[in-house]
């Protein structure tokens, strides 16, 4: 048997995913033939920071979906450095751009996503979970968003906070040092330097933390149903890291919103 005959597990967040060769292939779901018709458009637009849709797109036999796997590595902890944070917005925005052009299909189909009826600017079509977890990195620099299973309509805003919130990483004290953050005035500049490759403009840059307040709630807010469905039949509860996800994000919400001048004065400088 050859390499490229060998599936090999990949770490995800949503079901089983597993690679073969150049291959990625994960369960199918109703809205995986909108998402790759979003995906053919990001290549025939030629952005580059998403994967390709392999094929007619499923694999034969089992019904998975099938998408280029896309090299590279993962930044740890919001270590961005000015070049990659800058290019992390850049991304963002290029995406957008790309989108702006997409014909959604009449019978589209998105995976419903806690994000996707916030705020009240036009939709654009994004990623929606832009975590580091989501960012390919090759030589320090950000090259493409992966797993777009939550992609669809959204308010640019509301992607632009959940990008700036989760990779630069706006924690307590506390937290920050038990999970060995850079100090915050570095993780602040880490996150001006995104908001300035997106080029967000003045009057969206005035509502941006309330914004990534909302995010962070809100993503907390998605987690809390796992953790209070009733268990019966010896069944086990949520899992640790089910309950420690709502808690780092439920913290970060409340940080920010102590520090809201903070915040303010560093996405406006």
């Amino acid at each position: 048997m050859t390499d490229d005959q060998v599936e090999v597990p990949l770490l995800s967040a949503r079901g089983v995913v597993a690679r073969r060769g150049g291959t990625v292939l994960r369960a199918a779901g109703p809205w995986s033939a909108t998402v790759q018709a979003l995906l053919r458009h990001l290549e025939e637009a030629g952005f580059e920071g998403a994967p390709r849709v392999v094929g007619s797109g499923f694999e034969p036999g089992s019904g998975r979906e099938t998408l280029t796997f896309v090299e590279g590595g993962f930044v740890r902890l919001g270590q961005w450095s000015d070049e990659a944070a800058h290019a992390l917005g850049r991304l963002l925005r290029d995406l957008h751009t790309a989108t702006a052009t997409f014909a959604e299909p009449g019978d589209a189909t998105w995976q419903p996503w806690h994000g996707r009826d916030l705020g009240r600017r036009p939709r654009v079509f994004g990623h929606c979970d832009t975590g580091p977890w989501n960012v390919v990195v090759r030589g320090g620099l950000p090259v493409a968003f992966i797993d777009w299973e939550v992609a669809g309509p959204v308010d640019p805003l509301v992607e632009v906070a959940q990008l700036c919130w989760l990779n630069s990483h706006l924690h307590d004290d506390e937290v920050a040092a038990l999970a060995g953050l850079r100090p915050l005035a570095e993780r602040l500049h880490v996150l001006r330097l995104m908001i300035d490759g997106y080029g967000l403009t003045a009057g969206d840059r005035e509502e941006l933390v309330e914004h990534m307040i909302l995010v962070a709630v809100q993503d907390a807010a998605a987690l809390a149903p796992v953790t209070i469905t009733p268990q019966a039949g010896g069944e086990p509860g949520p899992s640790r890291s089910v309950v420690h996800g709502m808690a780092w994000r439920l913290r970060s919400a409340a940080w920010m919103q102590r520090h809201w001048d903070v915040l303010e004065r560093a996405v406006r400088t």
